[in-house]
């Protein structure tokens, strides 16, 4: 508790100096130096986790006002925006998946095409992973469902704690490769919208779940697969036949019964909504086709839960953090903070061609992961510097941001980095320097393949130059 005051009283002394002790110039306003000003405190407090998250945002919806960098309109404007909305309504339909049972069925019907085999095994899992990907808006969600499955596979073949290769090697593929391919796919990681709503905000172009996932999907999905061959390489599995794995699965199968009604029901809307989200129907925005769903899946009667179940599935701490994120984004674009920011970081790299500086920024964010608790904090605080660099070179703001925003997701390499790693720790079967080994490779690995990405299909759609 004390160490927390100290982080506290930092972050606010910081906050203090920024606004007060910086002269104010005609790039670096008063209302410039009021957002930046929130940006160095946010940061400090999420990386040292001085405060809760929800606590955070409350702080700096406060700060943003006192501080002049914006009115308090501006202040709440985050909360306004159809993103913060959209992982809303994921964690409900989530929430949904869970409840229904459908989620789980499916995890345990496409482990089961593995039969014994450890190596296939290794590849349902991923392939759990992936379908789950699009129907679990939720990459703790997902890992939560998996775990549980993965610790009974390892019971069933008298897998000892800390020392089976094999359970470790899954726990990695839920974990590192699961937040692989959320890069992908728009509402499978919080952090996405995000990128969305800064994008928005800053350039007024609104990304559709079709178009993140035609940029994203196949670089995610061929990432996370290209994972799975490294991890099965680094974590060889002690036998070639898991004995007890088929045996635990159809047990498991014949415990949850024949399909409910409530299962058809969700698959349902899952199925639509996909459809619906990936066709673009006229008015029927991403973030419309989802709150349909919730009201599909909330309605008496027919729906798969009720309101008081949904909202104790939705973290609401989250909410808060990245509404007052997204304002604080917001505000240091139109105060010209950000732009101030850009300039004075990366003035330097100015001079090279726009794909060697996407590439240079893809390995810093990378990097920056020791710093940041999640993809969604880092995305908070330096989409918005991404975005004016961008402006400042000439580059296409949206299709430069949504490149490096997607990266953000790259948090492999701590028990903090994000949430799956904390929850994959909690298991025992795995050490903290076990983690922190497979995580660097993952960090190299996934900043390396999308540098090749940068230069070959990102370019071929026309998105870098």
């Amino acid at each position: 508790m004390r160490k927390n005051w100290i982080f506290l009283g930092v972050a606010t002394l910081a906050f203090l100096l920024v606004r007060f002790a910086i002269p104010t110039t005609g790039a670096l306003t008063p209302s410039a130096k009021g957002a930046l000003a929130v940006a160095v405190f946010a940061i400090i407090v999420w990386v040292t986790q001085a405060v809760s998250d929800a606590l955070s945002g409350f702080l700096i919806i406060l700060l943003l006002v006192i501080s002049s960098a914006t009115n308090l309109a501006g202040s709440f404007a985050g909360f306004s925006n159809t993103s913060l909305w959209l992982i809303v309504v994921g964690f409900i339909m989530a929430a949904a998946m869970e409840k229904s049972g459908l989620s789980e069925r499916i995890a345990l019907s496409v482990v089961r095409l593995a039969g014994g085999s450890a190596i296939k095994i290794y590849w349902a899992i991923a392939g759990v992973m992936a379908v789950l990907t699009f129907l679990v808006p939720s990459i703790t969600a997902r890992t939560l469902l998996m775990l549980p499955i993965i610790m009974g596979i390892g019971q069933a073949f008298g897998a000892e704690r800390g020392k089976s290769n094999i359970v470790k090697a899954l726990i990695f593929i839920v974990a590192m490769s699961g937040t692989m391919m959320s890069i992908g796919v728009l509402t499978a990681h919080v952090g996405n919208p995000a990128t969305v709503g800064l994008i928005q905000a800053a350039t007024g172009h609104n990304v559709s779940w079709s178009e993140w996932f035609k940029v994203g999907g196949p670089p995610a999905f061929v990432l996370s697969a290209l994972s799975v061959v490294v991890i099965s390489l680094m974590w060889k599995p002690e036998t070639s036949r898991v004995e007890g794995a088929k045996d635990y699965i159809a047990g498991e199968l014949a415990r949850l019964g024949p399909v409910k009604k409530s299962e058809w029901y969700t698959l349902a809307v899952f199925m639509a909504t996909l459809v619906l989200w990936a066709t673009e129907p006229p008015m029927l925005s991403t973030i419309v086709v989802g709150i349909i769903a919730v009201i599909l899946l909330l309605l008496p009667g027919l729906g798969v839960l009720n309101w008081k179940e949904a909202q104790e599935k939705v973290p609401w701490n989250v909410f808060m953090v990245y509404g007052a994120g997204l304002s604080m984004g917001t505000a240091l674009t139109t105060s010209g903070a950000a732009k101030w920011l850009a300039t004075t970081m990366f003035g330097p790299i100015t001079h090279l061609s726009i794909p060697v500086q996407m590439i240079i920024l893809l390995w810093f964010i990378t990097i920056l992961q020791v710093f940041f608790t999640g993809g969604g904090p880092k995305t908070n605080a330096l989409t918005p510097i991404i975005l004016a660099h961008a402006g400042a070179i000439g580059a296409n703001q949206a299709s430069f941001g949504l490149i490096l925003g997607m990266n953000m997701n790259h948090q492999y390499l701590l028990p903090v980095s994000n949430m799956p790693n904390a929850v994959a720790m909690g298991t025992d079967f795995i050490s903290t320097r076990e983690l922190i080994r497979t995580g660097a490779v993952m960090s190299v690995l996934g900043a390396a393949f999308m540098s090749v990405m940068v230069l070959t299909y990102w370019s071929w759609l026309g998105m870098v130059g």
